[in-house]
């Protein structure tokens, strides 16, 4: 599973890295040097005191995944009931690239991940306007956990916003699952879309007129495409950001040159349209700058102290605050933890 990152102190919920693992684990596989390797360390990421709020640079996960999918030869990380060789997701870009619509290329993809018969029967389906790619167990199999199904629903969207060379909005998401405490994080995942949980059949719905969108992308860009971070989860190259990463972006650029009080009415200078309707447009993502801003200030902070090479004041400086104190008190609503602890529980 591929994805061009473009913003590189992006950081996820460690609740991403556990499930990641639990495959490698029930396999006998020891995770504890992968883990180690990244900059990961196995005790903090299953203490409970910690692990709650705790996050973990994109790169480092990234590189976890890719790590164990080439030892287990197997892209759904051993979360399956059978393997799903290394590659896989490879073929079926190209399988799906000579579709002409979107909506065919979707079904391509369906057909090709049906062939290998694994724990989902994957199916399209059009019903009063709407297109519905949708994940049905089969003979009542599992995943070890919803990881599978929801990187595999998000790489559905991505994917296809990438072939049409725009964003592709989702009208809703359906999961068979109970909400979980960090339901926010699938939030984010899925762009703000409608997320129903304890639903009976995992689904992503589309509006038709979206799926009769034609491809525009070729063999020699999906090239390209297949180069970047084996990663399917979080953030879609620039020609189709949604207006969240774009301010996201603008803000890390600001924050690291100093610009640390950085505004909504500077951003909404930034992109030519008023305060009113930038908080609108954030809101329909279900998020607002004051978020967007808290979030870049923790990433870019995890990712620093992650590095080694800054202390606790000169990090705090580098994210706006002009007391280290008033920085450690932030970092612990941010992570339910001081910024030393989180270092050498993460050493």
């Amino acid at each position: 599973m591929c994805l061009n990152v473009h913003m590189r102190d992006i950081t996820i919920s460690s609740v991403f890295v556990r499930m990641c693992i639990e495959g490698a684990l029930s396999q006998g596989v020891n995770c504890d040097q992968i883990l180690l390797s990244n900059g990961i360390s196995k005790m903090a990421l299953f203490d409970e005191r910690h692990s709650k709020e705790a996050r973990i640079p994109l790169e480092s996960f990234a590189a976890v995944a890719l790590e164990i999918m080439k030892t287990l030869d197997d892209e759904f990380l051993g979360l399956s009931d059978r393997k799903q060789p290394f590659g896989s997701f490879n073929m079926m870009c190209r399988a799906s690239i000579s579709a002409r619509t979107i909506k065919r290329s979707m079904q391509r993809s369906a057909k090709f991940w049906n062939l290998f018969e694994n724990t989902y029967i994957h199916r399209v389906l059009t019903s009063s306007g709407r297109v519905y790619y949708q994940m049905v167990p089969r003979d009542n199999r599992a995943a070890l956990n919803d990881y599978a199904v929801v990187s595999m629903l998000s790489s559905i969207q991505r994917f296809h916003c990438w072939l049409a060379g725009q964003f592709i909005p989702l009208r809703a998401v359906s999961l068979s699952f109970p909400e979980p405490s960090y339901a926010n994080e699938y939030s984010h995942l899925f762009y703000g879309a409608t997320i129903m949980y304890g639903q009976e059949i995992m689904q992503v719905e589309f509006e038709t007129r979206h799926t009769n969108l034609e491809i525009v992308q070729n063999s020699e860009t999906l090239d390209s495409y297949l180069g970047g971070t084996n990663l399917s989860l979080l953030y879609q190259p620039k020609h189709y950001r949604v207006i969240s990463d774009q301010v996201r972006q603008w803000l890390e650029k600001n924050i690291k040159q100093g610009n640390y009080r950085a505004t909504l009415k500077e951003a909404a200078k930034h992109f030519q349209i008023s305060q009113q309707v930038l908080h609108r447009r954030l809101q329909t993502e279900e998020t607002s700058f004051k978020d967007i801003k808290m979030q870049t200030r923790r990433d870019i902070s995890i990712n620093l102290l992650f590095s080694g090479k800054f202390k606790i004041e000169e990090i705090a400086s580098k994210v706006g605050f002009s007391e280290p104190s008033a920085f450690i008190r932030a970092f612990k609503s941010w992570t339910g933890s001081t910024p030393l602890n989180y270092r050498l529980k993460n050493r």
